[in-house]
């Protein structure tokens, strides 16, 4: 399998950039929660599956989706690591950010303006779902 200017090397790339970014949304709330629900479940039968499913999941959701915005964004915007993994061969394994380098460098500023406005566009739009469709908490 093709690692190295390839498709499957730019998401392994993107992947180990920003997945980390969805840790760090995660684990706190993993900690506030903490275990006891769990044991508790466990305690009265619940199969593992069961308890990941049931109490877990439904607990961790909406830091899991910020998580995701938030690797979704990086990822977006990822430039490093895929330009050395993939090479940017043109219609090939170029990004847009890539794509949007290629056309700064060739003097096409409007086109490269309008792509990094899109890339902009896509991560806002993301968070901006997320936020919309994230049930509001009343104190």
């Amino acid at each position: 399998m093709r690692i190295i200017f390839s498709f499957p090397g730019i998401v392994l790339a993107v992947t180990f950039v920003s997945l980390p970014l969805v840790l760090r949304a995660v684990v706190p709330v993993l900690r506030e929660i903490g275990v006891e629900q769990e044991t508790a479940a466990q305690s009265l039968g619940a199969s593992g599956r069961q308890v990941l499913v049931r109490i877990t999941l439904p607990a961790i959701k909406w830091a899991v989706a910020y998580g995701m915005v938030l690797t979704l964004a990086r990822a977006v915007g990822e430039f490093g690591a895929v330009l050395i993994v993939s090479g940017g061969i043109v219609n090939q394994t170029e990004t847009a950010t890539i794509a949007v380098q290629r056309l700064h460098q060739g003097f096409e500023t409007g086109q490269a303006y309008a792509v990094g406005f899109l890339l902009a566009l896509v991560a806002v739009a993301a968070l901006g779902i997320v936020t919309i469709l994230r049930p509001h908490e009343r104190h």
